[in-house]
């Protein structure tokens, strides 16, 4: 049965998306570029539609992560080998701050930013215990 963990959205980015697009709303109404506004409006959309369509999918062995319309991958759950807090900035499927790091073998690693984070990290553990999660997260699961 899969589980589907929502990313949480942090206010902030959320701000400073807002500071950015409504000015130039308001640029493109007063010159009156109607062209420029309807892009604006699609922009806008797929920009919501990331926010709020980020989501972790963990069915069996199988971590599927899926943000917005067009950014869909899967990843093996044996391939984690470690998790762990991250304050990277960097581009991620991930819609708040608050975000964990998974590295997976060959040097891969992933940034999510899962509402739920705890239940998240102990789902990843029972099916892959060889995960070694990093201070100063914690886990209800025991680690072998």
């Amino acid at each position: 049965m899969a589980t589907i963990y929502r990313s949480g959205i942090s206010r902030g980015l959320v701000t400073v998306i807002a500071l950015v697009l409504l000015p130039v709303y308001a640029l493109m109404i007063y010159l009156s570029v109607w062209i420029g506004l309807a892009l604006l409006v699609i922009l806008t959309a797929l920009i919501v539609d990331t926010l709020v369509n980020t989501r972790y999918t963990i069915d069996h062995k199988t971590l599927r992560v899926q943000s917005g319309l067009f950014d869909k991958r899967q990843f093996d759950i044996d391939r984690i080998t470690e998790i762990a807090r991250t304050t990277s900035l960097e581009s991620a499927p991930a819609a708040s701050m608050d975000r964990i790091r998974l590295r997976l073998d060959k040097r891969q690693t992933l940034i999510l930013s899962p509402r739920q984070q705890q239940a998240f990290i102990d789902h990843l553990l029972r099916i892959n215990p060889r995960i070694v999660v990093k201070p100063p997260l914690s886990t209800s699961v025991k680690q072998v």
